[in-house]
């Protein structure tokens, strides 16, 4: 990952932001915690197709209610990540929630693929 570009501009001058995101795996899941400010529920998007999970998200700035806009640096723009899922996480049973522009996807771990403990019986 060293090296990603974190913004590019497209042809319609839309800003194209890699949102930063933290990865942590447990014994029962993993976990990935997205920083995609500015972004709501209504347009944010988690998707996974054939192993791979996308996170999307657009922004809109915030309307002017009134007076003259002396300076805008808050632009519209769109968030986008994917990542390659494990074999071993259950793409079907993920959740996501956001909060203050915080996503957060958590992906269970497959029951056969958690560690385990085997009892040893003496004879």
């Amino acid at each position: 990952m060293a090296g990603e570009e974190t913004r590019s501009r497209s042809a319609a001058s839309r800003e194209r932001y890699l949102p930063a995101v933290d990865a942590l795996e447990t014994q029962d899941e993993l976990v990935l915690i997205a920083d995609m400010p500015g972004v709501t529920a209504e347009h944010l998007d988690v998707t996974v197709e054939q192993g791979v999970l996308t996170l999307s998200g657009h922004v809109e700035p915030a309307p002017v209610e009134s007076g003259n806009l002396l300076q805008q640096e808050f632009l519209r723009g769109d968030y986008y990540r994917q990542f390659r899922l494990p074999r071993e996480f259950s793409a079907d049973k993920i959740d996501a929630s956001l909060k203050a522009g915080v996503v957060t996807v958590r992906i269970p771990r497959e029951e056969k693929s958690k560690p385990r403990t085997i009892e040893v019986r003496t004879e």
